[in-house]
């Protein structure tokens, strides 16, 4: 008894949300475990934020003055406006197809003037970064990722900013990242929002009409008013494309349908532009944020994603480039071919801002391509000069923040770009011009952009290696931690050696913690950064204290109970093993099946009778459940027999025990038949394509909160009973959220679970640290079966099909997180009613539990990824976040599978999540 108390008071503390109630005889000892929680609930958030520290630092720099205007060294711009079309979701490979057949209209004005190419963007290759590339030359700011990538948590300068006056056009979340940025005096955009339908009526065109129309009625009030002004910018979201390509796919009747209305639109609007503008004065840029796969997709680093097309063309625009490269294409079908250019998304920022006069953005990481703009050789030269400068601006920056502090001699530098280099750089472009020496000058510029750049990567990343170090160091720390809080043997040599030198240990600890906090503040290192180095140097403290505050009992021989210690090495050489596995899991789901076969045949194989049935049963269970993880994840994956299969296997295998037949009652037996019968009419109308009736709706909201009532007023005492009507009343409601074979593979799973724990009870020797792995395997086995969960891509609006006939993100959202987490609830009420082992133990299970989550997220530690594509990016940050919070999500839903299996009066229903469970009541054992 005092054991689970015990444990109880460790996941209160863990949670938060439960009061102290103890013995008097177990106070001390518990006040221990409680405050061990506590200090596990704080390393682990401060583990969490040491990935944002590591490797999501905002490149954005602050503190930065704009270059001044090619106007102020006697240069005119050859535009006055510029026209920035952006055709969201367009590729290069559906401009350029067929001949260019699918864009007539602007085909005629490429084959008449200007520029046409293919601009390279950057994973992630969303609508947010693309966009920012354009507008700022700033590719995606990492730190974006704590606001969920919508909003700016640094502010940055934009082609905007530096403008006179601007007009922007389309979607509410395109238009909202740069609205707060700009002066109110000067901007006026006007958006709609982005609710996308998804219905098969939904014309996606009319965003872009919508953009057009506007942009026309504005030309007709202040087109004369705008004709004498400077600097001015044109922005035009078009997201039609985007919207069309994502329901119908690229290549589909409606795409290019789409495709012809709004290049028709581009060429109707330009001619606008040109009847109100006639002085000849506009440049135009047609370009795309991102590209789109086959499947209507985007964010990864394909070409189809990367490769989007630009058309610049009109005031200041060169018809042919120097070195353009070898790249031809056929703009039609009498030829002859024409020269396909090639640039960086981020390189059109500064040529946009050279073209009407204005310098690069302050955070601009782009540099000015030469030969696109027909200017003079010395307008071009100067142009790059303000983009060196610009970005030197911000080198020069970072080089001061590290040279302001103490130790800034003794510590390595950028050794590339010395300040003198610097100023010998605009000394010398200077003299280069009054020499009319505009080529060389150019030459010098590009130069000194590149060494710039690589100097400011070097600034950003300069302590992530020592973070790296230190973080590491905290993991081993916590990890000592662990092992000496179960473990408790006074005798080990790591005791003995740790007792002999403790206070040369702790001195030495603190001694260093000391120095380290003096130097980095002599340093003046960024307040986030010292703490992070420093950290280490704590929890070592707090590992390495005397015994006397772990051993709180006169006798700690008998604080953990023998089982704990027969761990053999072999035992432990197969967890590491299958952990090490279980980490590439992540990667490749499908090597959990290598995973789970091993250690479940390593665990159970001498627990069956040779050649016996039983024996069979399982080996054949073990096989096909490891057949699973081998089909597509069943995310955007839907198949009607396999679902039809899971709902007929769901009652077959909940009523196949009579003694379990005949516990439940009859609401039970027909509100769970009424709720799968309506799952197979809710999925064959929506495979049909039909409406699914509001009715069928309801059901399923309704059976939603029956399911989990009835298992609470259920007065049934035997676990095995119990455990009965959880499977039954959780398989049907997993069901309601399923698409294809996870109804199959979740009874299936369960199943084998109980038969490979009913083979263990007669077995005397039990291993804590085994078991632990164990809830952990099947923890993972039961989400990675039919999915990768570790993926931000998890999310699939079809799940939702029993529940909702519209699209309700917040709502699927939780409908998701409710599919992943049914299982973890039913693998844990399986293993509590059949292991009671496990209810003995449970507290040294925990920790073991911890111990290997926290050896795994070492791992993901150094496998986290700051670029790429956003699922990259957000699926090596859930890889961490998974394994960091794994413990707590196995602690806290063991407390929901032991309060679904212990019977409750109806008047203390209310009380169900502050109660505690009372084993010995439960299985008839007297308490101890």
């Amino acid at each position: 008894m005092k054991t689970f108390q015990s444990s109880w008071h460790s996941v209160s503390a863990l949670s938060w949300s439960i009061s102290w109630s103890l013995s008097a005889d177990c106070h001390f000892k518990n006040k221990f475990l409680a405050a061990m929680w506590v200090f596990a609930v704080v390393v682990h958030v401060l583990l969490l934020g040491s990935i944002f520290v590591i490797y999501f630092r905002s490149p954005v720099i602050r503190g930065l003055s704009p270059q001044k205007r090619l106007l102020d060294y006697q240069l005119e711009a050859p535009a006055k406006r510029l026209v920035l079309i952006v055709t969201d979701g367009l590729r290069a490979d559906s401009f350029f197809e067929d001949n260019c057949r699918y864009v007539p209209h602007l085909r005629e004005i490429f084959l008449r003037e200007g520029l046409v190419g293919v601009s390279h963007t950057r994973m992630p290759t969303e609508t947010r970064p693309g966009h920012i590339a354009l507008l700022a030359g700033l590719y995606e700011d990492p730190s974006a990722v704590l606001r969920g990538w919508k909003k700016n948590p640094v502010d940055f300068d934009t082609v905007f900013n530096r403008s006179s006056h601007i007009y922007a056009w389309g979607a509410n979340d395109i238009i909202g990242i740069f609205e707060h940025l700009v002066n109110l005096n000067t901007m006026h955009f006007q958006s709609y929002t982005n609710d996308l339908d998804f219905s098969p009526g939904y014309e996606s065109y009319e965003q872009d009409e919508w953009v057009f129309k506007r942009a026309q009625w504005l030309l007709q009030r202040k087109g004369e008013k705008l004709r004498k002004s400077q600097s001015v910018v044109f922005f035009l979201h078009l997201l039609g494309l985007d919207t069309v390509g994502h329901v119908h796919k690229p290549g589909s009747p409606q795409f290019r349908k789409n495709l012809d209305k709004t290049e028709r639109g581009v060429r109707e609007i330009y001619e606008e532009f040109e009847r109100v503008f006639p002085d000849k004065k506009t440049v135009y840029l047609l370009t795309s944020d991102h590209g789109m796969t086959d499947s209507g997709s985007h964010g990864a680093g394909t070409a189809h994603e990367t490769d989007t097309p630009f058309m610049l063309w009109g005031s200041g625009v060169a018809r042919q480039v120097p070195n353009p490269g070898s790249r031809k294409f056929m703009p039609n079908d009498q030829g002859p071919p024409m020269t396909l250019l090639e640039l960086e998304q981020a390189q059109l920022t500064p040529l946009m801002s050279a073209l009407i006069g204005l310098p690069p953005p302050m955070n601009n990481f782009g540099t000015l391509p030469i030969g696109y703009m027909n200017v003079s050789t010395e307008y071009e030269a100067m142009a790059a000069y303000l983009n060196a400068l610009q970005l030197l601006e911000q080198y020069e920056t970072l080089q001061k923040q590290h040279n302001r502090g103490f130790f800034a001699g003794l510590l390595p530098a950028f050794r590339h770009l010395p300040p003198d280099a610097i100023k010998a750089y605009k000394t010398n472009i200077k003299k280069l011009r009054k020499q009319k020496e505009h080529i060389l000058s150019q030459v010098k510029s590009q130069m000194m952009m590149q060494h710039a750049l690589q100097g400011i990567d070097y600034y950003h990343g300069y302590y992530r290696s020592a973070l790296l170090m230190s973080t590491t160091a905290t993991f081993l720390g916590w990890i000592f931690y662990l092992y000496r809080s179960l473990a408790k043997n006074r005798g080990s040599q790591v005791e003995l050696a740790l007792a002999g030198n403790a206070k040369l240990v702790r001195m030495s600890l603190a001694l260093s913690l000391v120095a380290l906090m003096l130097f980095l503040l002599l340093q003046r290192t960024p307040l986030d950064i010292q703490f992070y180095l420093m950290l280490p140097l704590f929890v070592w403290l707090k590992a390495a204290q005397p015994w006397s505050s772990f051993a709180v009992t006169p006798q700690p021989e008998k604080a953990y109970s023998a089982p704990s210690l027969k761990t053999t090495k072999w035992q432990l050489l197969m967890i590491i093993v299958c952990a090490e596995l279980m980490v590439f899991t992540f990667f490749d789901r499908r090597l959990i099946s290598l995973c789970f076969v091993a250690f479940a045949c390593y665990n159970s194989w001498s627990n069956f009778q040779p050649k016996s049935l039983e024996l069979y049963r399982w080996l054949a269970l073990i096989l096909i459940l490891a057949g699973f993880p081998l089909l597509p994840p069943s995310v955007g994956y839907q198949n009607w027999f396999m679902l039809l299969a899971g709902v007929i296997l769901i009652p077959i295998n909940c009523l196949w025990s009579a003694k379990a037949r005949l516990s439940l009652g009859n609401h039970t037996k027909y509100c769970n038949a009424l709720i799968l019968l309506n799952v197979i009419v809710c999925a064959y109308l929506h495979d049909s394509g039909r409406n699914i009736p509001v009715h069928l709706n309801m059901a399923s909201w309704l059976y939603l909160a029956y399911a989990f009532t009835a298992i609470a007023i259920n007065q049934e005492t035997k676990l095995e009973l119990r455990l009965a009507q959880i499977s039954f009343n959780l398989a049907c409601l997993y069901a309601t959220l399923c698409t294809s074979y996870e109804a199959v593979f979740l009874q299936l799973l369960t199943l084998e679970l109980g038969i490979s724990l009913r083979s263990q009870t007669a077995q005397a020797e039990k291993s804590v640290l085994r078991l632990a792995f164990t809830l952990l395997l099947y923890t993972f086995f039961s989400l990675f079966g039919s999915g990768n969960i570790a993926s931000i891509s998890s999310f699939d609006p079809n799940i939702a099909r029993c529940f909702l006939s519209h699209f309700a993100p917040f709502v699927i959202m939780g409908l998701v997180l409710l599919k992943l987490l049914l299982p973890v609830v039913l693998v844990m009420a399986v293993v509590y009613a059949h292991s009671e082992f496990v209810r003995q133990h449970e507290e040294q299970i925990y920790i073991c539990l911890l111990l290997i989550c926290d050896v795994m997220g070492l791992n993901f530690l150094f496998l986290v990824r700051n670029q790429g594509s956003w699922l990259d990016i957000g699926s090596s940050i859930s890889h961490f976040v998974i394994m960091e919070v794994t413990t707590l999500v196995v602690l806290v839903f063991a407390q929901v599978a032991k309060l679904l299996l212990q019977p409750h009066s109806r008047e203390s229903i209310v009380c169900l999540p502050l109660r505690l469970i009372h084993w010995e009541a439960i299985s008839g054992a007297k308490p101890k």
